[in-house]
């Protein structure tokens, strides 16, 4: 959310202010019914997992009775199209988001979600298992961009932490309870009560979340922007935001009428403060034509997104973030995502690679509900670094013992496995989550929407990459080999995140966007105030 150091949003000025326990809970409840979505996510991140262990093992029933097995060839497909379709769904989410809002663009997610449900549910051949990952793929392409646009514009900054993390627990969370219902029912099974997902998720956000107040505003619809404003903090009447929405409404260009020498120091830059000035002088209350057309040209489509990216506002928090994602494919392990049984098998580990599966699973989920905890405590700078040495130093440990099994003739399986166990801790719950919740934060209000959604498209694009070479980079590097250069890569993205990365928990939008442009005194100087 667009915010300003106002006594309406200022804890310290308590009789000032609407009802803190009421406005929390409204923006909890809120982001937490539209995170139904990342439910979704989640199970379609894990069940090529589960389809591939059933289908490649040597002994093949099909999870339903029948026959079907999966080529090599066919399976690094299978694990990987879900991903390329990933970024298509995030390029549309960021024209869609703007066209149709935040809200009706997660609401959009459900069709092709059920349409991926049910293939996979009905599949005979692998040509139905791609079509399933296509359908799938666009559904998580879909959701990602419009839930971390929507939590950055509605949330308060004492919530927006753990807020948007909750969206990468809510993944977690869809995974494991993938990963547990296969261990005792057939993948056709699992896919077909995963249907009822996207269905209960279009109720959820069309009947309880309102539109951002930000969007709102971009399509000249004040009115409406200050009743989802009103509803967002706590039910309360239009008149108890009126402080907080006139502020909104400067930092989104549309307030026409108010005394700027009022916010002069309220952290707003040059641009938007003459944007409004403009407004002002070329506008009154007898031409509304006028003033529709002036509010039509602060829209911005996707070409002008794209120019936009000459400006340092979006593309050094773009090429920041995007490097992030680069390291994060390696320090999450997720490109070996599909093929996890088959790796924790040739590790060794003391318990079947089936279970090993749920139990990680389980770490990652509590890795993340830490995160949702202590974010806004201890900040995201500092468990990114901490999250990402730590998974490093666990694949380098586990690609060091598969050698010394290999030459040495030394084994211990609790190595491996205690290891395995700090990888998949750390990675939920520093290394996973934090690059998400900073692109709900690093992306200046104007094409914020598109910025996200080519964010999310080209992270997932690169993770796709990944995986569909996973098993050849095996080959060539060997699996010991693969943990090792895997953990050295993590480990040179930990001292590049120690050299660039800013910590934007408790900051304001417009604290990080004077970093991201340069002006490190205003930040600097917001940082000593806060």
């Amino acid at each position: 959310m667009a915010e300003l150091k106002s006594p309406k949003i200022d804890p310290e000025n308590a009789k000032n202010e609407y009802n803190l326990f009421k406005s929390s809970l409204a923006q909890i409840g809120t982001i937490i019914v539209q995170n139904v979505i990342m439910l979704g996510f989640g199970m379609s991140l894990a069940i090529p997992t589960v389809v591939i262990g059933s289908l490649m093992s040597d002994e093949v029933d099909g999870g339903g009775g029948d026959s079907m097995t999966l080529t090599e060839t066919e399976a690094s497909w299978y694990g990987s199209v879900l991903l390329v379709c990933h970024p298509t769904g995030g390029l549309l989410s960021g024209v869609l988001q703007e066209i149709v809002g935040r809200k009706w663009c997660m609401a959009l997610v459900s069709v092709p979600q059920l349409v991926g449900w049910y293939v996979l549910w009905r599949a005979g051949n692998a040509f139905d298992l791609y079509v399933s990952c296509v359908a799938l793929g666009l559904s998580m392409g879909l959701s990602e961009a419009p839930v971390l646009t929507y939590v950055g514009e509605t949330v308060e900054p004492r919530l927006r932490g753990p807020l948007s993390s909750v969206s990468t627990f809510t993944i977690m969370l869809g995974s494991f309870i993938a990963y547990l219902m296969s261990t005792v029912m057939p993948w056709r099974t699992v896919a077909m009560i995963n249907m009822a997902v996207p269905v209960i998720s279009f109720a959820a956000v069309v009947l309880l979340t309102p539109e951002s107040p930000v969007w709102l505003l971009s399509r000249n619809r004040p009115d409406e922007a200050k009743r989802s404003l009103a509803y967002l903090r706590g039910c309360v009447s239009t008149a108890d935001v009126e402080d907080e929405f006139s502020e909104l409404s400067i930092y989104a260009g549309f307030n026409k009428s108010v005394d700027l020498e009022q916010y002069a120091d309220c952290g707003i830059d040059e641009r938007r403060l003459s944007y409004v000035k403009y407004l002002q002088i070329n506008t009154n209350d007898t031409t509304n034509a006028e003033i529709d057309i002036l509010a039509n040209q602060n829209q911005i489509g996707f070409l002008d997104t794209l120019r936009s990216f000459w400006s340092p506002e979006l593309n050094r928090p773009f090429l920041f973030i995007m490097l992030f994602f680069f390291f994060w494919s390696f320090a999450t392990f997720i490109p070996a995502k599909p093929y996890l049984i088959t790796v924790f098998s040739e590790i060794g580990l003391p318990c079947s690679a089936q279970w090993t599966l749920v139990y990680t699973s389980i770490l990652t989920l509590v890795g993340t509900l830490l995160n949702v905890l202590t974010v806004a405590k201890i900040g995201k700078r500092p468990i990114t670094l901490v999250s990402m040495a730590l998974c490093a130093f666990s694949m380098l440990g586990i690609g060091m013992y598969m050698l010394s099994t290999t030459y040495f003739s030394f084994s211990s399986t609790w190595i491996p496995m205690i290891l395995l166990n700090a990888l998949f801790f750390f990675s939920g719950y520093g290394v996973f989550p934090i690059p998400w919740m900073l692109v709900s934060e690093i992306y200046p209000t104007k094409g914020r929407g598109i910025a996200s959604g080519l964010t999310a498209a080209l992270a997932f694009l690169m993770t796709f990459i990944l995986t569909k070479f996973f098993l050849e980079m095996q080959e060539w590097f060997t699996l010991p080999g693969l943990f090792i250069v895997y953990g050295s890569i993590t480990l040179v993205g930990t001292l590049y995140l120690y050299a660039c990365m800013p910590e934007t928990e408790n900051k304001t939008l417009q604290d990080i966007e004077h970093f991201f442009i340069g002006d490190l005194d205003d930040y600097e100087d917001h940082d000593n105030q806060n």
